[in-house]
């Protein structure tokens, strides 16, 4: 018996396209890093802001603000296929006693595979000691300095997280004296930015004992100018110094020192919380002296409705009723990021806290 082979003209076409299709799906680890790296990220930074102004709204109807992060993130995939080709023939048989006979099998391509993105998420409630450091510990004022020098704005910086500048207040409220305080920790502020702007102020840090301690640095030109001059005399600091330390203080220090006292976490999210507007018959309106400075929040809006918009920069439900930022409004956008930039420096959690909750989501 002799056997032929015999090509047809729609097989090579299939085959080709088969092995291709076949080839493409071998290797998905720098696909899946292009992809699926710069989502995740986008996913966990949106869920972040979501909870804090969850929390916002809950420090607001005098609830226990509540913390979870995403502490591991397991991204598995799987890739399986397999792939079978068969070719048409034609046997032909010749005898003697018989006669010629053809016959003709079919040919076929067969190619199936199967793709899994099963994603492992663990999670980390926020307890305990760790939860005592990040909100009830005053955010270190070398921190704040830093972001200071990294451009960050004063009114920022120095807005909300900061309780008092060489015991000048930052305080809002009805009396003179308030009155005259809050002015003069404004001006504080608008030096601040100024000067930073114009590059006359820097952050150097000392090794002392094993631990870092910030130094405002004045720029060495002369003359001082006019507005280092006011900030040395409101913060009453030593004229012929150009490297001041920055020390935690709640009140007034030397004229060699800057003391800062700074707030916490906790407290810088009750100062914020005050932009939420109340839910319909709740009762628990309070009034402080100590409010952040009232130009920051007076163009910070968080809205509250029945239902959000869709296209809201960040929304969430309580109690049947949504609260949400405008996705426009840059001013409530920067002030929320600036605390989440705050709660990102601070986060002190430990990595092996437990309980943990792990939740499979493919």
């Amino acid at each position: 018996m002799t056997i032929r082979l015999r090509s047809f003209p729609l097989f090579k076409p299939a085959l080709i396209m088969m092995l291709l299709t076949l080839g493409a799906c071998a290797s998905i680890g720098p696909n899946a890093i292009r992809e699926d790296q710069v989502d995740y990220a986008d996913s966990i930074g949106h869920a972040a802001t979501r909870q804090l102004l969850l929390n916002l709204v809950r420090v607001r109807h005098r609830e226990v603000p509540s913390f979870i992060a995403v502490s591991q993130l397991v991204a598995s995939y799987g890739v399986e296929y397999r792939g079978e080709a068969s070719l048409s023939f034609v046997d032909r048989v010749t005898s003697a006693l018989q006669r010629q006979t053809l016959k003709e099998h079919g040919g076929r391509v067969l190619a199936a595979g199967s793709y899994s993105d099963r994603p492992t998420i663990t999670y980390t409630p926020l307890r305990g000691a760790d939860a005592a450091r990040l909100l009830l510990n005053p955010i270190p004022p070398g921190v704040l300095f830093a972001l200071l020098a990294s451009d960050q704005p004063a009114h920022l910086v120095l807005g909300i997280p900061v309780a008092a500048i060489n015991g000048i207040r930052n305080t809002t409220g009805d009396r003179q004296e308030l009155i005259r305080e809050g002015e003069q920790f404004r001006e504080i502020i608008g030096l601040f930015d100024q000067l930073s702007s114009e590059e006359r102020l820097a952050l150097r840090f000392v090794e002392d004992n094993g631990t870092r301690q910030a130094h405002l640095v004045f720029a060495d030109r002369n003359p001082a100018g006019p507005r280092e001059n006011r900030l040395r005399q409101l913060l009453d600091l030593d004229a012929s110094r150009h490297d001041i330390p920055i020390v935690f203080g709640l009140g007034k220090g030397q004229p060699s020192e800057l003391s800062i006292h700074t707030r916490s976490i906790i407290e810088v999210m009750r100062a914020l919380s005050q932009v939420v507007p109340l839910r319909s018959g709740f009762r628990g309106e309070t009034s402080s002296d100590l409010n952040p400075v009232d130009p920051l929040l007076s163009n910070v809006r968080i809205y509250a409705g029945r239902s959000a918009p869709s296209d809201a920069f960040a929304a969430v439900s309580h109690r049947g009723r949504w609260y949400w930022i405008d996705q426009d409004d840059a001013e409530t956008i920067e002030l929320i990021s600036f605390v989440m930039l705050l709660l990102n420096i601070a986060d002190t959690t430990s990595s092996t806290q437990l309980p943990i909750v792990t939740i499979p989501s493919g």
